[in-house]
C-alpha cells in the first residue's frame, strides 16, 4: 500500500486540541483525522425534507417526553420524602 503525505495547516490551539483527542482515543493524530474525515458527512442530511419530517416528528414526540420525564421526577421526588421520613423516625433499642 501506497502512502502519501498530507499536510494540514491548524492554530497551535487545535493542533492541542486535537492531539488531545487522540490520545484520549488511544491513536495517534494521523488516525484522528483518518477517522475523522471518513465520518464526514456520514450522519448528514442532504434532503430538506428528511429534516422537516424528523422535525415534525420529535414535535410530535414532546408532549409524551415532557409527560414522562415529569412522571419520572414525582417518582424521585416520592422515593426522596420516603426515605427521608425514614431517615427521620426515631429508631428503637433494645
Amino acid at each position: 500500500m501506497k502512502t502519501q503525505r498530507l499536510t494540514l495547516l491548524v492554530s497551535p490551539e487545535d493542533k492541542r486540541h486535537y492531539r488531545s483527542l487522540a490520545k484520549e482515543r488511544g491513536m495517534n493524530m494521523s488516525e484522528l483525522m483518518r477517522e475523522a474525515v471518513r465520518a464526514y458527512g456520514v450522519s448528514t442530511i442532504d434532503d430538506p425534507r428528511e429534516l422537516v419530517a424528523l422535525t415534525a416528528e420529535l414535535r410530535e414526540a414532546l408532549p409524551a417526553m415532557r409527560r414522562s420525564v415529569r412522571a419520572a421526577n414525582a417518582s424521585v421526588e416520592r422515593a426522596l420524602a420516603s426515605i427521608a421520613s425514614r431517615q427521620a423516625k426515631p429508631t428503637k433499642t433494645g
